[in-house]
């Protein structure tokens, strides 16, 4: 009984390990996609047995693992959580002199997409420092820091950065809309783009952007050509 049923097994393995390592719609992760995840894997568990899901999960590592590129591995040891080649979704914002800027107006530069606000104490100590350093060390190499102010209103945040004399692009989204979408739970949240305008990896909370693993994979991604 066994013998007549082993091909079907290992079909099915196959088509498991095949759905694992499908690459990822381009988007923005939701809570509600590791939820559908996590069931997904519990399914494919309970229809297994035991060391045929071992078997399955051992091997489903060894395509992750072998598929691997140079980006994937720069961004796990700079510890982003991995968003290589989805889509940023879209947005215009308005800058506090009233101009109108799109993020689809970087497109050629590598992007920090920075999340704060003019109340979080994590900001105030990275902006004027590690921020505003990287800024202007790379600005020559069409690398730009767009930093979207969070609901502040326009009489707070202008005076802010004045004041501490910082230089990246700071937008208002002042109702929160865009926060929302890139799914900001607190402050700061940074985004890296590449220059393809595809999304590298999001971080919660301060980093050190100007050294260490997270400065090696800017400077990955500032070699990549302008198109």
């Amino acid at each position: 009984m066994r013998r007549r049923q082993f091909p079907a097994t290992v079909f099915l393995l196959a088509l498991a390990i095949a759905a694992a390592t499908r690459p990822t719609l381009a988007q923005i992760d939701t809570e509600e996609d590791r939820e559908r995840e996590v069931a997904g894997e519990r399914a494919v568990q309970k229809s297994m047995s035991s060391w045929e899901y071992d078997l399955y999960r051992r091997e489903r590592d060894r395509n992750k693992l072998k598929n691997k590129t140079e980006l994937d591995k720069l961004v796990s040891a700079a510890r982003l959580y991995p968003l290589v080649g989805r889509d940023p979704p879209p947005f215009t914002l308005v800058r506090p002199d009233g101009r109108r800027v799109g993020l689809s107006d970087f497109t050629g530069h590598v992007v920090l997409l920075y999340f704060w606000t003019t109340a979080s104490p994590y900001t105030a100590l990275e902006m004027p420092a590690t921020i505003e350093k990287l800024q202007r060390e790379l600005k020559d190499r069409r690398f730009t820091v767009v930093a979207v102010n969070i609901k502040d209103r326009k009489e707070e945040v202008a005076p802010w950065i004045q004041s501490r004399g910082l230089s990246p692009v700071v937008l208002l989204d002042t109702n929160g809309v865009v926060a929302e979408i890139y799914r900001v739970r607190s402050t700061p949240t940074a985004y890296l783009i590449g220059r393809d305008h595809k999304l590298v990896g999001r971080v919660m909370g301060t980093r050190g952007w100007d050294g260490g693993p997270s400065k090696e994979l800017i400077d990955y991604l500032l070699k990549a050509p302008i198109r």
